[in-house]
């Protein structure tokens, strides 16, 4: 389970997260949502400790990891597929799936074979570039780059954006199979549909702060309306 308690960001004068507390439950997908700019993507980046945050704590299960730098983060668990994905497109998809792996604490030096069950199109398109692949096949290769490192708890910011539907479909179908396999998963999504098909729980944000949250079936017209409607 990944908890955060009382978390609190700012930019210089401009504070984006305000004690923000949730809970993202083992076994479950846990989305976050709100319009842009209300902090959500900071919120990633303060779980995963590339940003640190200036009150509050990051747990997960027992331990408190607020302290620990992004790279010991990722050895106790945690994996983040940033925004935009984020592959090294000059590297091959073997190379950039190799690269996950620096976040095994077990050794291990080989590919797991679970990461092309899960997304055949990376062992058929190993040898190419990863600025050759589709944006589908981009999200693809993050996710099991991130899957590569043997994570705990696995964060994805916006994963659908730019993604054809079939790609959509199959990304929701991966992460219904890895909270199966008892993963903590937290999405940043705005895809409603989305959101409803495959999340579990939710948390909405609006200027740094939780402002409704709840199952993903309490996700009505009127939540929506109130909440995230422009």
């Amino acid at each position: 389970m990944l908890s955060i308690q009382n978390l609190s960001f700012s930019y210089g004068m401009v504070q984006a997260l305000r004690d923000v507390s949730m809970v993202m439950p083992q076994g479950q997908v846990t989305c976050v949502m709100g319009r842009n700019g209300v902090g959500k993507t900071t919120l990633m980046k303060n779980i995963m400790g590339l940003l640190h945050q200036t009150a509050g704590e990051v747990a997960l299960g027992a331990t408190n990891v607020s302290g620990l730098p992004a790279y010991r983060r990722a050895r106790a668990g945690i994996a983040l597929v940033p925004q935009g994905r984020q592959i090294f497109a000059k590297l091959s998809v073997t190379e950039n799936l190799r690269i996950g792996l620096q976040a095994r604490t077990d050794g291990r030096k080989t590919i797991p074979e679970e990461i092309f069950e899960l997304f055949p199109v990376l062992k058929t398109m190993g040898k190419r570039m990863g600025g050759d692949l589709s944006g589908g096949q981009q999200q693809q290769l993050a996710i099991g780059r991130a899957l590569a490192g043997d994570p705990k708890v696995l964060l994805l910011d916006e994963p659908t954006e730019g993604i054809q539907p079939n790609i959509i479909q199959q990304i929701g179908a991966v992460l219904r199979t890895l909270v199966g396999r008892g993963m903590t998963v937290v999405l940043v999504e705005q895809y409603l549909d989305f959101v409803r098909e495959f999340g579990h729980g939710f948390y909405i944000m609006n200027r740094g702060r939780v402002v409704a949250e709840g199952q993903s079936s309490q996700l009505d017209a009127e939540v929506v309306n109130r909440h995230l409607s422009v």
